[in-house]
């Protein structure tokens, strides 16, 4: 009977958090051809294809999201194991800040398993809007910020797993009526600068409708029909939908999630935690 093998588990972890086999490769500590044959073994294993390879890098067949829910959960309790027999649980506190942009279904998900793998490590979490984060890191109110941005090498950022889509959100069966009314964020929010650009960039007549204060209170308004707003595509949701193509409005850049970077050396609990998110639960 074939049996599943935790390392080839762990390069289809990489491969989809990387986007693309030779992105995995240095993560891995491997060649592009060993990343390809590990998950060539793994396809042939169970039978199935599990990942759709295009010039512009990998995505994860329907069959590799289900095993990748297995591959997380097998190679974190394998990891969990090793801890426990050599005794290297970790304990601490750890003062995580979060955009709220951030996917809340997947917030959760990391925190119980950092809590299944190491009871001893307390997380307390603040969500922020994105220029708090950055903010309550540098003042040290915060040990870890995990922040969304429209360029991770601009700010040396760690991502965490691939980039995602930006696009324009309304209410389903919203109709526009005179000049776009704008949904957005304070000024100081890079997709509120980023919406007026565009939209300017294509004398697209638009006019702000509504200022939330955070991006629960943004899609509020973009369900109760308000407008049009730009927000990452994990935060469209009931009553939130991708404004039709018809409507024309600007093509849109992808963002990526990730930590903002070490200021320094770090505390070896804090450098363990920074690593342990980066490396165990990317998405």
């Amino acid at each position: 009977m074939a049996s599943l093998e935790i390392s080839p588990l762990r390069t289809l972890i990489a491969v989809s958090e990387a986007g693309s086999l030779t992105a995995a490769a240095p993560r891995l500590f491997l060649s592009q051809s060993a990343v390809s044959e590990q998950i060539k073994k793994l396809e042939d294993c169970v039978g199935q294809q599990l990942l759709l390879r295009s010039k512009a890098g990998v995505t994860p067949t329907a069959s590799g999201l289900q095993l990748l829910e297995h591959a997380r959960r097998i190679t974190a309790m394998a990891d969990e194991a090793l801890l426990d027999l050599r005794g290297e649980s970790l304990r601490g506190r750890i003062r995580l800040a979060v955009t709220d942009y951030f996917k809340p279904g997947l917030l959760a998900r990391m925190l119980k398993q950092l809590a299944h793998i190491h009871p001893g490590v307390r997380m307390e979490v603040s969500v922020l809007r994105s220029v708090e984060v950055h903010a309550a890191v540098s003042s040290g109110l915060s040990d870890l910020g995990l922040v969304m941005s429209l360029d991770s090498a601009q700010t040396q950022l760690q991502p965490m797993g691939s980039s995602e889509a930006l696009v324009w959100a309304s209410a389903p069966g919203w109709q526009q009526a005179g000049p776009l009314p704008l949904l957005v964020l304070p000024q100081s929010c890079a997709l509120h600068q980023l919406a007026i650009r565009e939209l300017e960039k294509r004398a697209i007549a638009y006019e702000i409708a509504h200022q939330a204060s955070g991006v629960a209170g943004l899609q509020s308004a973009i369900a109760a029909g308000l407008g049009v707003a730009c927000i990452n595509a994990s935060a469209l949701g009931e009553g939130v939908v991708q404004v039709p193509a018809g409507l024309n409005l600007p093509g849109l850049p992808r963002v990526w999630f990730g930590l903002l970077p070490a200021k320094g050396e770090e505390p070896e609990l804090l450098g363990q935690v920074r690593a342990l998110l980066l490396q165990q639960w990317s998405f």
